[in-house]
């Protein structure tokens, strides 16, 4: 849609706190409200871009070859982790930077709001903000995820059809997708993630499990982590999400118990452990950037102890939680797009 920067919620807020702003009216306020018009004309600029590829179910052919989406799904299933970003079209790659953008401006739009607006009204921005942040957040670490599954040359054929398949849709309708559309369990995990602290304890988990389960996460993900068959590796992928640390950084809490005689740690035991401020320990995810930051790094350490078959979870929490969502569920293949068939006068 030409002119167009946001879905109808962030346009709503987006505008709405440009209205605030302008009403205040102070110079201050009135540099926010041009840093926000600038860069939201940018990403009108942008999402042209995205919209302007061609469609990825659109068939064409180059080179003497026949390209279409189904020779697009064939390719990432045959990749892997080293490989799959050089069979990504530029429509999704464009559109990732699209989303980035677009997260970057909802942050800016957060900081803006607590700053200039503190006082002004009670109809606070903040928390509709943050809640279309974390949906944005959470939609990017979902495609991480299911590009991970994609290229996993040691998953069954059909799981990575179906997260090629989810790819494709969000790539594209990068402008209209969200987490909400394809996997709303990960956007119910990191909502109730949210309002929940961690206490240590004994470091089981029991306690931090019934917080997210008291604060609305879906009881299909509870559920699912705490059947009585769950691997090894679930477990501690699960672990190591409620208490957003690693399997190498729990492991070195229990054997600090262990040595110190302890049953239960407090926070300021842990950061005692790890020689930092206990304000630095991700007790509580308070921003977008805590939510990145421990799922990239708990994906980065289990993808190293999966390449040097190594102690650990090989795979994260969500990845796990994503699986068991493709096996589920059915996943119909991406439908080509074909030529309009010319009207008879």
């Amino acid at each position: 849609m030409p002119g167009r920067t946001f879905e109808s919620d962030e346009d709503r807020l987006a505008h709405e706190l440009l209205r605030r702003l302008d009403e205040q009216g102070d110079a201050d306020s009135r540099g926010a409200a041009l840093l926000i018009r600038e860069v939201m004309e940018n990403l009108i600029t942008l999402r042209k871009v995205v919209t302007d590829y061609p469609s990825l179910l659109k068939p064409y052919r180059v080179a003497g070859q026949d390209r279409n989406v189904h020779t697009l799904v064939q390719a990432i299933c045959d990749s892997n982790p080293y490989t799959i970003e050089a069979h990504m079209p530029t429509r999704a790659v464009v559109g990732r930077a699209y989303l980035v953008a677009k997260i970057n401006l909802f942050r800016t739009l957060l900081r803006i709001a607590r700053h200039s607006l503190v006082g002004v009204s009670d109809a606070s921005l903040e928390p509709e903000l943050t809640r279309l942040l974390r949906v944005l957040i959470t939609t990017l670490i979902a495609e991480d995820i299911l590009v991970a599954i994609a290229s996993d040359v040691r998953a069954e054929a059909e799981l990575r059809r179906k997260a090629v398949y989810l790819l494709v849709d969000l790539w594209e309708h990068r402008q209209a997708r969200t987490v909400q559309d394809f996997f709303p369990l990960l956007d119910s995990v990191w909502e109730a993630k949210t309002r929940v602290t961690i206490s240590y304890g004994t470091l089981s988990g029991t306690a931090e499990i019934l917080s997210l389960m008291r604060e609305g996460c879906d009881p299909e993900v509870i559920d699912y982590f705490t059947r009585e068959h769950i691997s090894e590796d679930e477990r501690q992928a699960l672990l190591e999400l409620v208490f957003n640390a690693t399997f190498e950084e729990l492991q070195t809490m229990r054997r600090w118990m262990s040595r110190h005689r302890k049953d239960v740690l407090a926070p300021k035991d842990v950061a005692r452990i790890f020689n930092v401020p206990e304000a630095r320990l991700h007790q509580t995810i308070s921003n977008t950037q805590d939510m990145f930051f421990t799922f990239r790094e708990r994906q980065v350490n289990a993808y190293h102890r999966n390449l040097h078959d190594l102690p650990g979870p090989k795979k994260t929490a969500e990845e796990y939680l994503m699986i068991y969502y493709l096996r589920q569920s059915d996943i119909p293949p991406p439908q080509e797009l074909r030529p309009a068939t010319p009207s008879v006068p």
